[in-house]
């Protein structure tokens, strides 16, 4: 999945197109995140007799599809969606496009994981940050 929770978001269909938010739930099996405060849904309690409780409305964040959303940059008129690419870390923080070039940058006593990180492909910006091996 393309976002992943913390990720500041602008959401591209729906009653909420146009507007951003951070992610503050992701759910990669159903390919579903939420949004803080976007897609907003409203269900109502029901009053228990027996403890007191009144009945009342609660609102919170309803799911939203991930390809209905993308991780923007901030230009000077409104957010512009970006599109994600990925690269692999090899040694010294290096990017490496694959990721046997990355392990053979360690020359053998490398990492048993190598790491694959977000990046921005217009921009070539690193949106997630880089381990140190």
């Amino acid at each position: 999945m393309h976002v992943k929770t913390e990720d500041d978001v602008l959401i591209l269909t729906g009653k909420d197109k146009g507007l951003t938010g951070e992610v503050i739930e992701a759910d990669p099996k159903h390919s579903q995140v939420k949004v803080a405060r976007r897609n907003m849904i409203v269900k109502h309690e029901q009053p228990n007799p027996v403890s007191g409780e009144e009945g009342k409305r609660v609102e919170s964040e309803g799911w939203i599809d991930a390809s209905n959303v993308a991780l923007y940059i901030d230009e000077a008129d409104e957010p512009k969606p970006v599109r994600i690419g990925y690269k692999f870390v090899g040694a010294g923080g290096e990017l490496f496009d694959e990721k046997v070039e990355a392990r053979r940058s360690f020359e053998g006593d490398g990492p048993e994981a190598i790491h694959k990180v977000r990046i921005a492909r217009q921009t070539g910006d690193v949106i997630d940050e880089i381990p140190e091996y």
